[in-house]
């Protein structure tokens, strides 16, 4: 084989690889975006039954997920977000861009109060369950599973109580 005929198998070979990781993350974003629409399908059926007009109003609305690797301008992460007003605070669930091997991370904004902390939510295809994680500085993060009754817990926290 001569030169020219080897360069022509490395750029077919790379042409199929590059097609390939092509197909393998727009199938993965087609997960990505599935799986956040059914957390907030499920967040919403959890919350139907106590929401109350300006105590407990959910919605949702479009939002591109962007970040380092991916602005805003140019991402293909378009999703939704979730938000949650409770007793007056507002509580979202905002995607992050997918990251390795699909993992699916939505930042929590409106429920932690440590200065440094921040919380999470996580799942990590083939997985289909969700991780609630809140980090506080440089320790390990705290990791909960999430479902009905957890999320009920956290929002109780944002409820004004009488002092007395």
């Amino acid at each position: 084989m001569d030169d020219v005929q080897q360069l022509g198998e490395m750029l077919r070979l790379y042409a199929d690889s590059e097609a390939h990781k092509k197909q393998q993350f727009e199938s993965q974003s087609a997960v990505w975006a599935t799986r956040i629409g059914a957390l907030f399908d499920e967040i919403q059926q959890w919350l139907e039954p106590v929401k109350a007009p300006n105590l407990l109003v959910v919605s949702r609305e479009t939002y591109v997920a962007s970040g380092p690797s991916a602005p805003v301008e140019t991402s293909t992460f378009k999703t939704e977000k979730l938000s949650i007003v409770i007793a007056g605070k507002p509580v979202e669930f905002v995607p992050d861009v997918m990251g390795s091997a699909g993992q699916i991370s939505l930042a929590v904004m409106g429920l932690t109060a440590a200065r440094y902390g921040s919380i999470s939510l996580v799942c990590q295809p083939p997985s289909n369950s969700w991780q609630w994680r809140k980090t506080n500085g440089l320790k390990d993060p705290d990791t909960f599973a999430f479902d009905a009754n957890f999320l009920a817990q956290q929002l109780q926290s944002l409820i004004p109580r009488e002092r007395g």
